[in-house]
């Protein structure tokens, strides 16, 4: 097997990459676009590479739509791991339907699921003014909102739904699924279809938008979804910034409802210079950055060796991506 990779990544783990497939051939990508096969440049006509990964390294440079031309161009092409969670923003429909199996990566879950922990207790605990004060030398007591006693809605509960879940039923919440599985793994409390999704907003204390962005889910966070929304609750958006129609979401927090947005992701990233969500005092704006936890690459790298080591055996991958996961 011929496997294409980012030499970047390649050398900080060819170890471990050929202890998984002590067998495989690699042709290398550098950081110019040139392809070296065993030390000699080659060109894309000289290839033909099964494999193909995309990890961080490659996916912050330059080089990666023209790793992605590459790969639309393979005819020998079979498997395409990636770093990737969400595949709606690059051509990974593409890829699929030439009948390339693609997986994807979920190591992403526990990050995202700390940083929306962290953003919300600093909201309801209101950490910057305790700070504020410290500077002030101002001793003042005060309360905060509790998470425990609260009802979450967990939009999308794939690995990071899941993981969100878990913390949220730790803090003592009660937790409602959006799915079209009944099975939470014992993480919720109870499971609705996204047709029921305007019934379950009333209920919710905190609405995390965790799930893929597709032709079911854009556009999700509309005026009907907000006008539903609990007084005092709180949206938490960290998964694709095309499931809000941000005029929608500004005109609801003029009115108060919701209470405040956590929002790592937006329409246009970054947003331009004189949009609302900079200064809007109910928004918390971070850039596209929840996944961005120390884990967050061992896992991933964990992720794809032990997906290797499956294909080199002939077994079935995990996290397979479904036309319908894009579509």
């Amino acid at each position: 097997m011929q496997a294409l990779y980012f030499k970047p990544s390649y050398e900080r783990l060819r170890e471990r990459i050929h202890a998984a497939a002590p067998e495989l051939d690699v042709v290398l990508y550098d950081e110019a676009g040139r392809l070296w096969h065993h030390g000699v440049e080659v060109l894309p006509k000289d290839i033909k590479p099964d494999w193909c990964w995309i990890h961080t390294e490659l996916f912050f440079s330059p080089m990666l739509h023209e790793y992605f031309r590459l790969m639309l161009h393979m005819p020998s092409l079979k498997w395409l791991h990636t770093v990737n969670t969400g595949l709606d923003k690059l051509p990974y429909l593409e890829l699929v339907e030439k009948g390339v199996t693609v997986t994807n990566n979920h190591a992403q879950a526990i990050a995202i699921a700390e940083f929306v922990f962290g953003q919300l207790l600093a909201y309801w605990q209101n950490v910057y003014d305790y700070r504020a004060k410290q500077q002030q030398k101002v001793w003042k007591h005060r309360g905060f909102r509790e998470v425990h006693g609260t009802h979450w809605l967990v939009v999308g509960f794939g690995e990071i739904g899941k993981e969100v879940a878990r913390r949220a039923k730790a803090f003592g919440a009660t937790v409602t699924a959006v799915r079209r599985k009944q099975d939470t793994e014992g993480l919720a409390d109870f499971v609705a279809p996204q047709d029921r999704l305007l019934e379950e907003l009333p209920r919710a204390d905190v609405v995390v938008i965790a799930c893929a962005a597709n032709a079911s889910t854009r556009d999700l966070v509309n005026k009907h979804f907000l006008d539903a929304m609990k007084e005092k609750s709180v949206l938490i958006n960290i998964a694709r910034g095309d499931l809000v129609v941000e005029a929608h979401l500004h005109a609801a927090l003029d009115h108060g409802k919701p209470d405040y947005a956590i929002l790592d992701v937006f329409n246009h990233e970054p947003p331009v210079a004189d949009s609302w969500v900079w200064a809007h005092p109910r928004v918390s704006l971070t850039p596209h950055t929840s996944n961005g936890g120390t884990g967050m690459r061992a896992r991933s790298e964990a992720n794809f060796l032990d997906n290797l080591a499956l294909m080199v055996k002939g077994q079935a991958l995990r996290n397979l991506v479904r036309h319908s996961d894009i579509v």
